[in-house]
């Protein structure tokens, strides 16, 4: 807008400047006059153009800024947590690899292919017309797990599961425990996917057996850790506490420091609720220690979050709120709206268990906007019961 404003300015001043140079040259003006008032007007149009440019370029990242801002919605927390679970789905191709069959090698380069592009539709028809072929029981188990891989990510779960099973059973058959591992942990997956923890729970037991006939002390330190926070998702927070400190009692190296930082924080949850609040301060504090040493600022945010909501149980708000505040300042650089949410809420929660109405109310809708933002509908009917509670207080 601008930019049209200062162009149609310039085109005016030099009409008017034309105009006044000719009846000036009528009048038969001094020639040095004429000249001056000509430089006059070539600075006057130089500078009006050179401010024009600027505000076309500040107009241009204005408008880039707000494709920023107004672009892809960000991920809601449902599809930010089945994200990081599909992320630990493992593909397994065996004697794919190198097979010598044609027909075999082929029907195998296309699946992958349509799975490398995310047509999991395409690839399980594909990985299904395979299993007409004359296969060998390894080949057979590798399309299994493909196709098992297939139906996660196109949420079909119990089809998944289906898969998995079979591939099981021929893992079995061969007492090949570097399938069954990749089996067990693609069925726990499978199964917290679809909201069931027992099934996620025996897989991860089956697995455990696994990995330790294997002596595979890293996924076996990692499997522990995912029992006890399956158990704590049930709410068996005695059984989560015992097998996230078998856990931490396994030593891991330097790769396995943000394992290490997620077990701390799990088992420090467990101890909050069991109002154990000086024991979970410490380990969330331990945990934070090694989330910042690994540059992990989302879970850095998290943790700060978690160690203001045990200086909230303990009454103390000032601290609580430092806390909440430098969740949201991190959530907010990365850019997290699921978090920056849960700061915010967190912010309300500090203040509305100090007796400010007002400014709780204030927060709880600015993490109503950012929940709206991301479709987190839970979350949202969760904090339109906070702000109803506060306005309640307020006519009080």
């Amino acid at each position: 807008m601008w930019s049209t404003i200062l162009l149609i300015l310039v085109i005016f001043i030099l009409i008017l400047s034309v105009i006044k140079i000719s009846a000036d040259l009528k009048q038969k003006r001094p020639g040095g006059f004429i000249l001056k008032e000509g430089i006059i007007l070539l600075i006057v149009i130089i500078l009006l153009i050179i401010v024009d440019i600027r505000f076309v370029k500040e107009g241009k990242i204005k408008e880039e800024s707000t494709e920023i801002s107004e672009g892809e919605q960000p991920a809601s927390i449902e599809e930010d947590r089945e994200r990081r679970l599909l992320s630990r789905i493992q593909d397994f191709t065996g004697e794919l690899n190198y097979t010598k069959k044609p027909q075999v090698r082929l029907f195998f380069r296309q699946g992958l292919e349509h799975q490398i592009k995310e047509e999991y539709s395409e690839a399980l028809e594909i990985f299904r017309q395979a299993l007409d072929l004359k296969l060998s029981d390894g080949e057979r188990l590798a399309f299994f797990i493909l196709m098992g891989n297939s139906e996660v990510h196109l949420k079909e779960y119990d089809s998944a599961i289906n898969y998995y099973y079979q591939a099981e059973r021929l893992g079995n058959d061969t007492d090949n425990d570097t399938v069954l591992a990749v089996v067990y942990s693609n069925l726990a997956l499978a199964h917290q996917l679809g909201e069931e923890l027992d099934g996620a729970l025996e897989n991860y037991f089956n697995l455990l057996e696994v990995l330790r006939r294997m002596g595979e002390r890293p996924g076996e330190k990692n499997t522990l850790a995912n029992i006890g926070f399956i158990y704590q998702m049930k709410g068996e927070v005695d059984s989560a506490s015992v097998y996230q400190k078998k856990s931490l009692k396994i030593p891991g190296t330097d790769l396995d420091i943000l394992a290490e930082a997620a077990q701390m924080n799990n088992l420090a949850l467990t101890y909050r609720s069991k109002g154990k609040l000086d024991s979970a301060l410490i380990l969330h504090e331990q945990a934070l220690l090694l989330f910042q040493k690994a540059g992990d600022r989302k879970d850095e945010a998290s943790v700060l979050g978690n160690i203001g909501l045990i200086y909230q149980d303990k009454g103390d708000l000032k601290s609580a709120l430092e806390y909440h505040s430098k969740a949201f300042e991190i959530d907010s650089t990365i850019g997290d709206f699921s978090g920056q949410a849960i700061d915010l809420i967190n912010i309300g929660s500090v203040l509305e268990q100090g007796e400010d109405f007002t400014k709780a109310k204030e927060f709880y809708h600015r993490a109503l906007s950012l929940l709206e933002k991301i479709d987190a509908r839970r979350e949202i009917e969760f904090v339109r019961g906070n702000i109803q509670r506060v306005e309640k207080k307020l006519k009080e």
